[in-house]
């Protein structure tokens, strides 16, 4: 036995040693996992198989807390942990103690029987005396991983179900606005097909973890919520609802994933960070759990800072890569703007200061990459029901940089509807402060538009040629380099503006603003707008090009990262 232990010791050991960490992460001497939550009294507590464990003196010692009788239940490690704004606690696990694996791909995946369920186990005296655990929902779940609190007080935890025919997982959403002491569930969140239970996309052999699962959730400053979850297609897929309840169907995130769970916390600063896996080889799709990246939101993920990895776990030829995960991120803010991060694989146990990764840091643990930012409405954001975050000209053009060796982060801002006005509003939060060295700037597709009942473009020639040029001025005084580039035309099947005209035309005037831009300032210009007009002229249908007459699908993006590629790559290089 004792050999045993040293064995397991020595292994434990071995694999985090391999672990490499940027250099203003610490490793953390905290030995648990999270979720962790400080309590009225100042403790820290955190939960394990057996019950609780509380701190007293910042993570040094913990001491255990019965919190269920440990012969009737034991948690396992994917679980969720609250306090609310009145001192209740509320703890959500999946009891191993009943736990029961019938699965049968051939049969149609989960068969009877097939169980671990989900219960809840609350305490209404900030941890002192806790009430007999609750079964919230039978069956199989493979993850419970986060709970929060909204404004309104409704608490909102993320679960999810295994179903059969086929086999495959659904996401549930249960809500309690009596705090924990009952829960409504929505309805059911299935993905389909973009679960990949069907064909295997990232080497899932059968259909135990198709679906959309392991989500994570987070309140908007709107009330509204989003949802991020697991699919394994390069992306989260991203939904919204109201009240937890309803959820509107699904959409592929821009947020570009490994087949990996992520974690969205809001922060006391009002940001939102983000931590998740990325593929190493986004192309080849290797390396999907051996780098932890971060990210933060200013304006509730609609757009992130360039993502940044915090620890890197590489793989030794020849050896399972399983082991040498790090994934299933909890994160805890013990103090604001510093965080403590762990991960249920690979025992990462680490600490960082919010501060030290809003922008780039000096010394990027995976070596320096040229930053690239590409900025526009929602031509440049690209994600879209059938068009995926890795079909978007921005990871195309990521992907044939890299191919002709130039390490190259290629990083998305997009925002819908957006025009040249308002994107100088948000230029030094989201651009200039992440220090790139290159930013593709490309508009007035909004900024020509004329809406229904109006009779002149939503912005002016002059006052879109004024904000474009200033655009330009800012971002050379913070000396990065800027390629304009004109948009695409509209399809032939595109709808007809507010004065019932042929949009191009019009859209047609303002592109020649952006030449003009481009020759007076000498600045690299990528001219989409002529390259789809000689495609059309050449005999090709642009609507084929596009998802509704406006919007690239993804053979219009390839042809717009292929064009850009020909002007920015020998720029790169």
């Amino acid at each position: 036995m004792i050999k045993r232990l040293i064995l397991s010791v020595l292994l434990c050991t071995c694999v985090r040693a391999e672990i490499v960490l940027q250099e203003k992460v610490e490793r953390l001497t905290v030995p648990h996992q999270g979720p962790f939550l400080r309590s009225g009294d100042g403790a820290l507590w955190g939960m394990e198989e057996g019950g609780a464990l509380v701190s007293r003196d910042e993570g040094v010692t913990w001491e255990p807390r019965p919190v269920f009788d440990p012969a009737r239940f034991q948690s396992r490690k994917e679980r969720a942990l609250l306090r609310t704004k009145g001192g209740v606690m509320l703890y959500a696990f999946l009891n191993d103690r009943e736990r029961v694996f019938k699965w049968d791909d051939k049969k149609g995946g989960p068969q009877e029987g097939c169980r671990l369920p989900v219960y809840v186990v609350r305490s209404e005296d900030d941890g002192r005396t806790w009430a007999e655990p609750i079964l919230l929902q039978e069956g199989w779940c493979g993850a419970v991983r986060q709970m929060i609190q909204l404004r309104t007080g409704r608490i909102v935890l993320v679960s999810q179900k295994a179903v059969a025919n086929p086999g495959r997982h659904v996401t549930l959403i249960y809500v309690s606005d009596d705090l924990g002491r009952t829960w409504k569930s929505s309805n059911p969140i299935d993905l389909g097909a973009q679960g990949n239970y069907a064909p295997t996309v990232t080497g899932i052999t059968g259909t135990t973890h198709g679906g959309g699962i392991e989500g994570t959730v987070v309140e908007k400053l709107s009330g509204e919520l989003k949802l991020l979850l697991r699919v394994p297609h390069g992306h989260f897929e991203e939904l919204t609802s109201k009240d937890g309840v309803k959820w509107s169907a699904g959409m592929p995130s821009t947020i570009e994933a490994s087949d990996s769970p992520g974690m969205m916390v809001r922060l006391a600063s009002g940001r939102i960070a983000l931590l998740w896996n990325r593929f190493s080889d986004p192309v080849r799709k290797l390396g999907r759990r051996e780098e932890l990246s971060i990210a933060f939101s200013n304006n509730d993920g609609v757009t992130w800072t360039m993502p940044q990895i915090i620890a890197v776990n590489r793989t030794p030829k020849g050896a399972r890569e399983g082991t040498f995960w790090i994934s299933y991120p909890y994160v805890f803010e013990p103090t604001p703007g510093r965080l403590w991060i762990s991960t249920m694989q690979g025992n990462l146990r680490v600490a960082l200061n919010e501060a030290d990764f809003l922008t780039p840091v000096a010394k990027p643990v995976d070596g320096a990459v040229m930053r690239v930012i590409t900025l526009g409405d929602s031509i440049t954001r690209g994600a879209r029901p059938g068009v995926a975050p890795t079909q978007i000209f921005g990871a195309l053009l990521q992907g044939a940089l890299r191919e002709s060796g130039v390490r190259a982060d290629v990083h998305n801002v997009g925002i819908g509807s957006e025009r040249t006005d308002l994107a100088l509003l948000r230029l030094e939060r989201d651009v200039i402060s992440q220090r790139p060295e290159f930013v593709t700037v490309m508009y007035g597709t909004n900024d020509s538009w004329v809406d229904d009942g109006k009779t002149a473009s939503r912005l002016s020639e002059a006052q879109f040629v004024e904000s474009l040029r200033e655009i330009v001025r800012r971002l050379r005084a913070a000396n990065i380099t800027v390629v304009l580039m004109t948009e695409p035309m509209f399809g032939e099947k595109r709808r007809r503006n507010g004065l019932n005209e042929d949009p191009n035309p019009r859209l047609s005037r303002y592109m020649d603003l952006v030449r003009q831009v481009a020759r007076d300032g000498a600045i690299p210009l990528v001219d989409h707008f002529a390259g789809w007009g000689d495609e059309q002229r050449r005999g090709r249908s642009l609507q084929a090009w596009t998802t509704d007459g406006t919007h690239p699908n993804g053979e219009g993006h390839a042809d717009l990262a292929r064009r850009m590629a020909e002007t920015i790559g020998p720029l790169l290089r």
